[in-house]
């Protein structure tokens, strides 16, 4: 799945978390601390990675979750998650850049049964 990461959302995220620091909001601390932009939380990159699996797999339920960070994601950023099962219950996830850098990859272990609601 391919997503954009705007402004807008990064924002929203910050709001509702209460995680307002400036790297994610304010251009020139961003760029003060390294980056070109903005960054996204990296737990706003962990639940969409969650949520996305989620939509596809409307019957399963992840029980845990890990994700390393290779790279931040800069506001503006078009990134795509992808999902590979190890066996049925341990799925592999990795996000990488429109360029096909790797930002983060992880893995989490689902159980299948939950049924639609």
């Amino acid at each position: 799945m391919i997503i954009k990461i705007s402004a807008a959302d990064i924002r929203q995220y910050a709001s509702v978390t209460k995680d307002e620091a400036a790297i994610h909001l304010n251009t020139a601390a961003a760029r003060k601390a390294g980056f070109e932009a903005p960054i996204a939380h990296g737990m706003y990159i962990m639940g969409l990675a969650q949520s996305l699996y989620m939509k596809e797999h409307r019957s399963h339920w992840i029980q845990s979750f890990s994700m390393r960070f290779e790279k931040p994601c800069v506001q503006g950023s078009t990134i795509c998650f992808r999902y590979n099962a190890w066996n049925d219950d341990q799925i592999q996830v990795m996000v990488t850049s429109e360029h096909g850098e790797i930002i983060a990859k992880g893995s989490f272990s689902v159980i299948e049964g939950i049924a639609d609601i």
